[in-house]
């Protein structure tokens, strides 16, 4: 059992529970997933097992899509709906088109506040457990990137939007930035990742249905199935010794259909994934950066 399984978060839980409840089911060698989510956001969330892990430094920085739910009239001190309440008031109803025009401000690189009450850690704790106990922390912030952001619908108090962005990216900070620019005050109501890099909910399974290896088994996507848009390379059977030596692997055919530093899954004959490799065109070799299956 080497690969993926793409589950759907439930809310309430949390991304550990998720790691927890699969670990009742068998013992893995090793297991992890990619891309926290909060205990009350759903969706995506991408769990690498045994020999999958090692393809995740590969797959965490992706664009994500989410689509969002803000409460407009409510400021809370963890920027969404579950914080101490700041200030609640009765905000006014907007048009359409001017909830648009303050959402476009959000689109490209933006700077953000990271939330008091988030995993960030500072020396060896949480932010969360700092603020829990009153430790005055200075404001941190972090560079992300919104690729694009649009308004689904407007349901007086709620704005639903859909937004891709950059890892890293807190919605909370955005639903609290976004009520500032109004000057109404917003917070986060709901929260659904929709798709994870290459990860989409059409390959999604409830972590509830996975009941027994052999539901594992069923929905778990092997390695050599993922990093989609890397080139294939196949080796025949006697270049796999010195493959697995940290030679590198010719290029086979033209090297102009190469870039430099391209990423590569070496497969064997059949259909395996032996390594991850980069391109070298100068000198016509892929060049192994780690083994996978050895």
């Amino acid at each position: 059992m080497n690969g993926f399984l793409i589950i759907d978060k439930s809310q309430g839980m949390t991304s550990y529970d998720v790691i927890r409840r699969l670990k009742r089911i068998t013992r893995f060698k090793k297991i992890g997933y990619i891309g926290t989510l909060d205990r009350n956001a759903t969706g995506i969330l991408p769990v690498a097992i045994n020999e999958g892990v090692k393809l995740v430094p590969y797959l965490e920085d992706v664009k994500k899509v989410y689509k969002a739910k803000f409460l407009l009239g409510l400021t809370t001190d963890t920027y969404d709906v579950q914080g101490k309440v700041l200030r609640k008031i009765e905000p006014e109803r907007f048009e359409r088109d001017v909830l648009e025009e303050h959402l476009i401000k959000f689109k490209g690189k933006i700077k953000q506040r990271i939330p008091l009450f988030s995993a960030k850690k500072v020396g060896r704790k949480p932010l969360y457990k700092l603020a829990k106990e009153g430790v005055n922390i200075e404001p941190m912030y972090k560079d992300v990137e919104v690729y694009d952001i649009k308004l689904l619908s407007y349901d007086h108090p709620f704005v639903e939007v859909e937004l891709i962005c950059s890892k890293g990216t807190y919605v909370r900070t955005l639903a609290h930035d976004f009520g500032e620019e109004l000057g109404c005050g917003a917070s986060l109501y709901a929260l659904k990742r929709t798709r994870h890099g290459e990860f989409g909910e059409d390959e999604a399974v409830k972590v509830e249905d996975i009941r027994s290896v052999e539901d594992i088994i069923k929905y778990l996507i092997p390695c050599e199935k993922v990093l989609r848009f890397a080139k294939e390379v196949v080796v025949e059977k006697q270049l796999e010794r010195f493959l697995r030596h940290g030679m590198p692997v010719p290029i086979f055919g033209s090297v102009k259909d190469w870039k430099e530093g391209e990423l590569a899954k070496i497969l064997s004959k059949e259909g395996s994934m032996l390594a991850i490799g980069v391109a070298d065109p100068s000198s016509r070799t892929i060049k192994v950066k780690r083994l996978i299956n050895a």
